[in-house]
């Protein structure tokens, strides 16, 4: 039965989903860049207020936005050991509350001493704020109002709270967009490596030996084999080997045989060579499905640890490879 080897390089088993991970990820920084450009700041001033006496500030006309919404963020100026409760306000123009949010911020200080040593300390929650999305373009009116005012003793304080208050427009919470962006990155690698594992194991043979030899069912036209060898090698490894390739038949005639050359991958201990490591990859079609052998031999083998032969049948690939389609005589 006489083979007829051709080789060609092919799009044809290409497997074009580990791609769709790695264009959503495009899409997700593409939105990050965008909503750095859509945000616009409103307001950004400074604002004290009394207890009990809400503070408004000067109405804003806002827009429907088709990304985004209104940010409020505000901060409290508080000396140490002092705490506040603070609530923000938006209202409509005619002094209906659209949204609100209380916070509690704190500021505390103090020295520590522990086994003859000591030091100082410092905390602080002084940032609140407040996400508005409108339905419709409309003025609104930011209020800032104290609810409680003391110190940590618990002494209730009536003087006026210092604020920083910053508001902006087409602000998008990129928390969630961020979180995306790393499950992503992780989904797209592990697609990406998962590949060389698609298909059937048909073949996994090893030997304590430069050679190895193998059989089992294959084959078809559709059905692509990825034939990996794999070996390993002692501290004496040379940086290229020789693997030589050879395919039988049912009846046992040769149908395919071919060196090829693979680089060698060292492994080093304090500047010494402890082994090496090699692998070679190659594409195959075999036109009729039956029992075939697979023979491989390595050389030079006198620093040949490990042979291993792997194959998979129905592989796909990330890109164009060669494949060697073996046809027989009895093969039409």
């Amino acid at each position: 039965m006489q083979a007829k080897p051709e080789t060609q390089t092919t799009g044809r088993f290409v497997d074009w989903f580990p791609y769709l991970p790695w264009l959503t990820l495009g899409v997700m920084l593409l939105s990050l860049i965008a909503a750095a450009f859509l945000e616009r700041t409103l307001i950004s001033t400074n604002v004290t207020v009394d207890p009990d006496a809400p503070t408004e500030l000067q109405p804003i006309q806002l827009k429907k936005e088709p990304f985004g919404a209104l940010r409020i963020d505000v901060a409290a100026s508080l000396p140490s050991n002092q705490w506040v409760t603070y609530e923000i306000q938006v209202k409509d123009k005619d002094g209906k509350i659209l949204a609100s949010g209380i916070k509690q911020a704190w500021a505390e200080s103090g020295t520590w001493a522990e086994e003859g040593e000591s030091g100082t300390w410092a905390e602080d929650d002084l940032l609140g704020g407040l996400d508005v999305r409108t339905n419709q373009a409309e003025p609104v009116t930011i209020a800032l109002d104290v609810l409680e005012y003391s110190d940590t003793a618990g002494r209730e304080l009536d003087t006026a709270v210092p604020f920083q208050i910053t508001v902006k427009n087409g602000v998008v919470d990129d928390r969630y967009l961020w979180a995306g962006v790393f499950g992503t990155f992780a989904i797209a690698f592990i697609t990406l490596f998962s590949v060389s594992s698609t298909g059937k194991m048909v073949m996994n043979k090893s030997n304590r030996d430069s050679d190895v030899t193998g059989r089992g069912t294959m084959g078809g036209s559709d059905r692509l084999l990825r034939v990996v060898v794999k070996v390993k090698s002692d501290e004496h490894s040379p940086r290229g080997l020789n693997v030589r390739l050879t395919m039988n038949d049912e009846n046992g005639e040769q149908i395919y045989t071919k060196t090829y050359p693979v680089d060698v991958s060292l492994s080093k201990n304090e500047g010494r060579v402890t082994g090496g490591n090699s692998t070679l990859t190659k594409f195959f079609i075999l036109e009729a499905r039956g029992s075939y052998g697979f023979h491989v031999e390595v050389t030079p083998d006198l620093s040949i640890d490990r042979t291993r032969i792997l194959i998979r049948e129905n592989a796909r690939t990330l890109y164009p490879v060669e494949v060697t389609t073996i046809k027989t005589a009895d093969v039409h």
